[in-house]
């Protein structure tokens, strides 16, 4: 009878003590943790394995599991969405999911592990634009957009999400400003003559309250005072707040109530700064997808509860929606008050541009599972706002997501998005 040749544990598994699955290249356990996954070399033997050309075996304990076919891996197509991601070597093709979440050892995290594709220090880069002449543009358009705006604000209160903000952006964790700001919208989106005071004030309140919560207690605050602030947030909260208080600008800026725009004018220098805030954190983040899960300040030592496990296999899904999700809020915050000061016929100073992914279907991805499908399958058409003309030549409109179609039309008009099929 011929003898069984067993797989020895992965070195990982061995020195935790845990079960290990025997998968190559990287078992399931170490790949879940995003942590290295290296296995004893083979002792010499004068057996000779014979079988075909099949690499995996077909059946027992070493088979790969069906469900993780799709490895959350870098591949060429990746690295194409735009010029500035490109391989850099075998070793950091690799993702990482950078755990840096509650209770876990630190001994446990392979600090050789690189940044993933899309929190690479390359796709937090802000290019700035040479300013357009003001009669460039046409009030009719930059208005036109602004009701976009308004109908995407109104979309995440009927629908739980919109073009800037996840479905699952805020489902484990609903920080209060942005609670209060959704509440604060949902009653700006039903009111009347009869109570629309009511419902100014309330707005009113609602934006000194988030600016007094964050350290700045008067209006037209210096930029110091703003950038100086003593509140410590983690990735989730820094969206959260610019979040906030961009629902306020857009309804101060644009409804016409005197007091509110005021305040809202007043307020733009700190919405910059809490933008670049915001920015400038996610790109010294570890793991963007660890403050969806948790808040740093309700970790306790006894580490992770069961339903922060249940999200680990999701991480890398979570970090990929925080970060598209804080561009794309870069994108549409700047762009708001930027309109809003074109059309008051002021100078607005351009605050650049950020990558941002214009692929159709990935942002609408229901699960990480599949989200990582299409990673796998398409370019993701993660590209620079600076490059965003070349979409017109190399991508077919209806591959194209509505994000960037608006980005498309407010940066290059109507008729050019007609002559694309638009």
């Amino acid at each position: 009878m011929a003898r069984v040749l067993k797989t020895k544990a992965c070195d990982a598994c061995a020195m935790a003590k845990r079960r290990c699955g025997k998968q190559t290249p990287y078992c399931l356990r170490c790949m879940r943790r995003g942590i290295e996954c290296t296995y004893p070399p083979t002792k010499p033997t004068c057996f000779v394995l014979c079988g075909g050309d099949d690499t995996f075996p077909v059946g027992g304990d070493d088979t790969f599991p069906v469900e993780y076919d799709i490895l959350p891996y870098i591949t060429p197509q990746l690295s194409a969405c735009s010029p500035d991601l490109q391989i850099r070597g075998a070793d950091d093709a690799r993702l990482s999911l950078g755990l840096d979440l509650p209770g876990l050892s630190s001994d446990l995290i392979d600090n050789r592990l690189v940044s993933s594709w899309f929190t690479s220090l390359e796709t937090w880069k802000i290019n700035h634009f040479p300013q357009a002449e003001q009669n460039s543009f046409c009030i009719i358009d930059l208005k036109r957009h602004i009701i976009t705006m308004h109908r995407w604000f109104a979309q995440w209160v009927e629908k739980g999400s919109n073009p800037f903000i996840h479905s699952r952006l805020y489902r484990t964790r609903f920080p209060r400003c942005v609670q209060d700001a959704y509440t604060a919208l949902s009653c700006y989106l039903h009111k009347t003559a009869s109570n629309e005071h009511s419902i100014f004030q309330i707005i009113e309140d609602r934006a000194k309250q988030l600016l007094v919560e964050h350290g700045i207690h008067s209006a037209g605050s210096s930029l110091e005072n703003i950038s100086t602030s003593s509140v410590t947030l983690d990735s989730l909260e820094h969206i959260a707040r610019v979040q906030a208080l961009l629902v306020y600008q857009v309804l101060g800026l644009y409804d016409g109530d005197i007091r509110l725009r005021h305040l809202a004018e007043s307020n733009i220098p700190v919405l910059n700064s809490w933008m670049q805030q915001m920015v400038e954190h996610a790109s010294q983040a570890v793991c963007l997808g660890g403050s969806v899960i948790s808040s740093a300040h309700e970790q306790t030592p006894v580490g992770f509860s069961l339903s922060d496990i249940a999200h680990c296999e999701n991480l890398l899904w979570y970090s990929w929606i925080l970060s598209e999700s804080i561009r794309r809020t870069w994108v549409v915050a700047s762009g708001i008050q930027a309109i809003y000061l074109m059309i008051q016929g002021r100078a607005a100073p351009c605050q650049g541009g950020m990558m941002f992914t214009t692929r159709q279907g990935v942002w609408e991805a229901q699960s990480a599972l599949a989200w990582e499908k299409l990673c796998s399958e398409k370019n993701v058409g993660l590209i620079q706002m600076a490059e965003a003309d070349k979409l017109f030549t190399e991508v077919a409109p209806e591959d194209v997501n509505d994000f960037a179609k608006l980005i498309l039309e407010a940066t290059f008009g109507v008729e050019r998005m007609e002559r694309w099929g638009v």
